[in-house]
């Protein structure tokens, strides 16, 4: 997967909130007013995090708690740069010099979480991810000499709620609206976001019956068009999608809206690195990893064995629907709908159960 955008159009919190639901490997890169940021992700976790804006590293920080001294550090850095850096710095020290590798990792978990509440501020710029299969396929320039990597890593969700209620402090008393990011200076913030890692249904129906809203993802404009106003006119509130990550981005905001909507997913799509066609399986297991319980019918026009196949173990139904060719075509639509609203109907009324 790859992301390349402007953080006015998609902020910090979203960008966040994409890579943890998708569990990616990788380094997002932000650039705003000459000024860069680097988060490094593990498996959807903030491992590592870096700005030029904080002119305080983590070997300062270190010293000024009083963790080591300068000739602690100078020494562990000489001896990492004899093993040619192939052992992490807080190894050096936790196993040479005696340091608890607790006390280090509450240090550097510190340090990453004000740097990345830092660039919550930066609400202009550009950015751009790029996965990575391992940690250790990322590059030197990332993963700086003094190596300090938080193993278990931050849970971006905490970072979110950290930095909602940083900004929700700023709004009340405009005069301190602001972030620290370490070098002394401040930045204006601006954070209307929370985040999920994995998100459940309620165990029950609420007693008064909510409309689901119906999401509808499909790359092809004319039956995604054709659809929507026909499940409109049916009484849905449809809500259209044409890419995996924007998917996954409405989905979350709707259940922290405390709506749960329904989902009619096209199997046959380009995957969210352009790759493949069977994007709709890999928008299929986020989803069901991430949502437990959500109402998915999946639909295609071209049966795929497998692929079907991997859609019935996870416990869904799959569809067929008119050729991109026919859809232009009210009539063979019409001739769909039934089936769908019956599908449908039978899925919603499966889920409020």
């Amino acid at each position: 997967m790859s992301l390349i955008g402007n953080l006015e159009e998609l902020g910090l919190g979203e960008i966040l909130q994409l890579i943890c639901l998708s569990r990616k490997t990788g380094v997002l890169s932000l650039y705003s007013r000459g000024r860069e940021g680097t988060i490094v992700f593990k498996q959807g976790l903030v491992v590592k995090a870096l700005s030029s804006a904080s002119r305080m590293g983590l070997e300062d920080v270190l010293i000024q708690k009083g963790v080591i001294d300068r000739d602690t550090l100078g020494k562990a850095l000489a001896l990492q740069q004899e093993r040619g850096r192939c052992e992490q710095l807080g190894e050096i020290l936790a196993k040479r010099f005696a340091v608890a590798p607790e006390t280090i990792e509450v240090v550097v978990r510190e340090q990453i979480e004000q740097i990345v509440l830092s660039l919550f501020a930066w609400i202009e710029g550009t950015f751009d991810f790029e996965a990575q299969g391992d940690i250790e396929a990322i590059g030197g320039g990332i993963v700086d000499p003094l190596q300090f990597v938080l193993p278990k890593g931050l849970n971006p969700q905490f970072l979110a709620m950290e930095g909602e209620r940083v900004a929700g402090e700023s709004r009340a008393n405009p005069e301190t609206d602001h972030f620290c990011d370490g070098s002394g200076e401040t930045n204006e913030v601006e954070i209307t976001f929370d985040l999920s890692d994995e998100v459940t249904t309620p165990a029950c129906a609420p007693e008064k019956a909510v409309s689901r809203p119906l999401v509808i993802v499909d790359d092809d404009g004319t039956t995604l068009q054709a659809l929507s106003e026909m499940l409109r006119d049916n009484g849905y509130e449809v809500h259209t999608m044409t890419s995996s990550e924007d998917t996954l981005i409405l989905v979350d905001n709707l259940y922290r809206a405390g709506r749960y909507p329904t989902l009619l997913v096209d199997l046959i799509m380009p995957r969210m690195d352009g790759s493949g066609v069977l994007g709709g399986i890999e928008l299929l297991e986020l989803l069901h990893n991430n949502f437990k319980g959500i109402p998915i019918l999946v639909m295609t026009d071209y049966h795929h064995s497998d692929a079907e196949k991997k859609v019935g173990d996870m416990g869904y139904n799959c569809v067929m629907k008119p050729h991109r060719a026919d859809c232009s075509s009210s009539e063979k639509l019409r001739a769909f709908l039934p089936s769908l609203l019956t599908e449908l109907r039978h899925l919603e009324a499966g889920a409020a159960v």
